[in-house]
């Protein structure tokens, strides 16, 4: 099997390839560049290729290459099936010295936090398309939606932490664990009080 045929048999089967894993599988990168030329693959991002016309996987396409920046608010809660809908826009959080190339994307709404609580419930999971994604837990999403509640959202987030709670693998203490980190015990509690 030639270069071509090994890139075009991955994308068969993953249906995205990057730089890094040619660079691993010792293919020249310039195959990339002939494929794209014979109108086989296409790039939808720097160091992300996929096959021509096909949908690609746009959350793994999205957060690419970028370190510090992890799916949360609804577009997490989206992944951990607690959410009644495909957000409309993606939920992205960043360190708050971010200044990258998201902040220019009007798909996205960033979230800011502090440095010490960026890692808090990261996590990976696979996106809708099968790629695997880093994004918050499910009791650090619940967290960050009482710490910035806002009363247009309350019937998502109020349907997310009932459904949360009548699932077997909910984390009382995990919950109650990340809102003493993030100073949110009393907001959790009334939340909690009101819902259930």
């Amino acid at each position: 099997m030639n270069y071509e045929e090994q890139v075009l048999n991955i994308l068969n089967k993953k249906k995205i390839i990057t730089t890094d894993e040619i660079t691993k599988l010792n293919i020249p990168k310039v195959v990339l560049t002939r494929l794209i030329e014979k109108k086989k693959i296409e790039r939808t991002k720097r160091g992300v290729y996929v096959l021509l016309d096909s949908f690609g996987d746009e959350y793994y396409t999205l957060l690419h290459g970028i370190n510090d920046a992890v799916y949360s608010y609804f577009t997490a809660l989206y992944f951990h099936n607690l959410c009644e809908r495909v957000p409309l826009k993606y939920d992205v959080t960043v360190k708050r010295n971010y200044g990258g190339t998201l902040i220019k994307n009007e798909n996205v709404t960033l979230h800011y936090v502090d440095e010490n609580i960026f890692d808090l419930g990261k996590v990976k999971v696979k996106s809708p398309q099968g790629q695997e994604v880093e994004c918050y837990d499910i009791e650090r999403c619940l967290c960050d939606l009482i710490k910035n509640k806002d009363n247009l959202y309350f019937e998502y987030v109020k349907y997310a932490f009932v459904k949360y709670y009548r699932e077997e693998k909910h984390d009382t203490f995990k919950l109650y664990k990340y809102a003493k980190i993030m100073g949110l015990e009393k907001q959790v509690h009334e939340f909690m009080e009101v819902l259930l």
